[in-house]
This record gives C-alpha cells, structure tokens and sequence, in this order.
C-alpha cells in the first residue's frame, strides 16, 4: 500500500490536509506532520513513529514544505529505507494529483515523476494570461 505524509514546519501540512479532503473526501492514507509547534514536537521522533505504523511492503511518499530545511534535511537522512519517496515543495495541486492517482497500478516513482510534472504545469503568472488576451481584444498598448 501506498502512504503519504505531508510535513512542515508549523500548520501548512495540517491546513494542506484540510484543503485536500474538502476537495476529495477523507483519506486513511495520510499522515500529517506540523513539526517545531512546540518545544516538545520532536520531528525526528515524529517521522520514526509514521515509518513504524506501515508495514516493509508499503510505501511512503513524503512531501516536505522546501527543499533545504529542516523537516526536508531530517527526511533526507532516512532515504537509506527503500520504503521511503522524498518530494520537497508541498503544494495543493502536486498533493491532489497524488492523492487521486495513488492507487493507480504505475511504479511509485512514474506517479511521482508524472505528479510533479502535471502540478508544475498548474503553476501559472495570471497576469501574462490576462495580457494576452487583452492585447489581442486591442486593450493595451503595444510596449514602447
């Protein structure tokens, strides 16, 4: 079976989850990691206790807040379990894209890979979109 666990620092994973399951419903899939709340949230400790609730079969796919902090640093030293996928940059779209794909019967690295590709494409500066369709309707001037 295929897990995933959203971690960061403070609420962001919790708000993420929140967000997801209003859109797709409740997942028994998930953990949720809000590290450094408190001084007694131990994210090390935390991260051990999610990997002992799955099984040597399962996967976990864990997705971090960003690259090169801490929740990312502290998972990245726990990639020697095969068991483990490490995806830094959480997002709505990435998390949804996942979340409804998870299932699927494609190796746990394609759906990463293919997730993180579609989830970057939902990426887009409004403005320019705006623009375009306002120069070709004659609404902006042509740049000097």
């Amino acid at each position: 079976m295929r897990y995933l666990l959203l971690a960061s620092h403070g609420n962001l994973a919790e708000g993420m989850l929140d967000s997801l399951e209003m859109i797709t419903g409740h997942h028994d899939n998930i953990f949720v990691i809000s590290a450094y709340k408190n001084d007694e949230s131990d994210f090390k400790s935390q991260l051990k206790s999610v990997l002992a609730q799955i099984s040597i079969s399962d996967e976990l796919i864990i997705i971090t807040d960003i690259f090169g902090g801490s929740v990312n640093n502290e998972s990245l030293k726990i990639m020697n379990d095969k068991r483990v996928h490490l995806i830094a940059g959480l997002n709505l779209a990435l998390v949804i894209e996942l979340v409804t794909r998870m299932n699927s019967n494609i190796f746990t690295d394609e759906l990463i890979e293919s997730s993180l590709k579609n989830a970057k494409d939902t990426m887009i500066y409004c403005n320019l979109i705006s623009q375009k369709k306002d120069k070709r309707r004659g609404f902006l001037r042509e740049e000097e």
